[in-house]
């Protein structure tokens, strides 16, 4: 389950909620793509859980202001017992592109130890920085958590812009 629960911090990070996403597109002056994609945060947990394969367990998400409270329950690979897995999630724009740090990760009620979390993050940043070379024509303009949602805000080039 380590690595399972893993992953939900990575799908968390990465936006990977293409069919829960609701996206509004307009055309700027230059030609260019303005995007907005919102995710609810009733989509989330959802989202995440159909990623992880969706054994049996549970995952829920907390949306504040700034940030996500991500939990997850599921049967333990090594043991006939239950695992839990909880930790906060960031994200921000970096150089365009989408950052995240995890913090306060939580594995069966223990402190996961800090070294962990680390390689976690600089994981996650080789991960979403690979994810941006493959569309080196979109922006991340904006990343906002609120009580109710994930909003990211796009900037994509056309041939129309870029000439």
């Amino acid at each position: 389950m380590k690595n399972r629960m893993f992953l939900v911090a990575g799908l968390a990070a990465f936006g990977l909620f293409a069919g829960a996403c609701q996206l509004d597109v307009e055309r700027n002056d230059d030609g260019s793509l303005q995007i907005e994609a919102i995710i609810e945060e009733s989509d989330i947990a959802t989202e995440i859980a159909l990623g992880m394969a969706a054994e049996e367990g549970n995952v829920t998400v907390d949306l504040k202001d700034g940030y996500a409270l991500i939990a997850a329950t599921g049967p333990s690979e090594d043991h006939p017992r239950t695992d839990s897995f909880s930790f906060r999630l960031e994200l921000f724009v970096v150089d365009g592109h989408l950052g995240a740090n995890v913090s306060d990760a939580k594995w069966n009620e223990y402190d996961v130890p800090q070294g962990m979390v680390e390689i976690w993050n600089e994981e996650l940043a080789k991960e979403l920085e690979a994810g941006a070379k493959e569309d080196p024509d979109s922006t991340l303009v904006a990343v906002e958590i609120t009580e109710d949602e994930l909003r990211f805000e796009f900037r994509h080039e056309t041939e129309q812009s870029k000439s």
